[in-house]
C-alpha cells in the first residue's frame, strides 16, 4: 500500500507543478478569485492530512490562513518536498494508525485513508481549476495519472527550463 501511496504523491506533485505552469500561461486565471480560493483549499487539505499523519496536525488558525499566489506556489513546492521526504521514511505499519480530523469528530480515519483522501481531494479541485483556466483563455492539458505513467512518471518540474535554441 505504501508503494502505491508514494506513487500517487509523486503524480500529485507533477500534476500540481503542471497546473501552476498552465496558470502562468493564462494571466486572467492568475487573478481569478475562485481559482485563488481553490488553490488555497487544495493546499490546506494536503498540508492538514500530511501533518496529521506525521503526528502534528495543523491548528485551526493555520487551516484558516489564506496565502497569496506568489507565496502559495512556493508553499506548494515545499509541501511536495516535505511529503516526499515523509513518505520515504514512513513505515508500512504506520498506515493502520488512526488520526483525528476536526471536521469528522466521530470518525478517525487510518493514516492510509487520510493520505489517499488528500490525493483524491486534490484531483477533484485541480480539475475545477483546469476548467476555470480554460474558460479564462488558458490551454491546460489533462493531468490524469495514466498520462503521467505514459510519460514514464516524470518528476515535478516547478521551474521551466528554456527550450534549446531559444533565446
Amino acid at each position: 500500500m505504501l508503494h502505491l501511496i508514494r506513487d500517487l504523491y509523486a503524480h500529485q506533485a507533477w500534476a500540481d507543478a503542471e497546473m501552476w505552469h498552465f496558470l502562468d500561461a493564462a494571466p486572467a486565471a492568475m487573478v481569478d478569485k475562485k481559482i485563488g480560493e481553490l488553490l488555497n483549499h487544495i493546499h490546506v487539505v494536503q498540508r492538514y492530512f500530511l501533518s496529521a499523519v506525521e503526528g502534528s496536525p495543523m491548528t485551526r488558525e493555520e487551516l484558516m490562513q489564506q496565502i497569496e499566489l506568489p507565496q502559495l506556489r512556493v508553499s506548494y513546492r515545499s509541501y511536495h518536498e516535505l511529503a516526499q521526504n515523509s513518505l520515504a521514511k514512513m513505515r508500512e505499519s504506520h498506515l493502520d494508525d488512526a488520526i483525528a480530523v476536526p471536521w469528522f469528530p466521530t470518525f478517525r480515519p487510518k493514516c492510509s485513508e487520510a493520505l489517499v483522501q488528500a490525493v483524491m481531494h486534490s484531483v477533484n479541485h485541480r480539475g475545477q481549476i483546469l476548467m476555470l483556466t480554460r474558460q479564462l483563455g488558458g490551454d491546460p492539458k489533462p493531468l490524469d495519472y495514466i498520462i503521467w505513467t505514459s510519460k514514464n512518471r516524470p518528476a515535478a518540474e516547478w521551474e521551466r527550463r528554456e527550450a534549446a535554441g531559444r533565446g
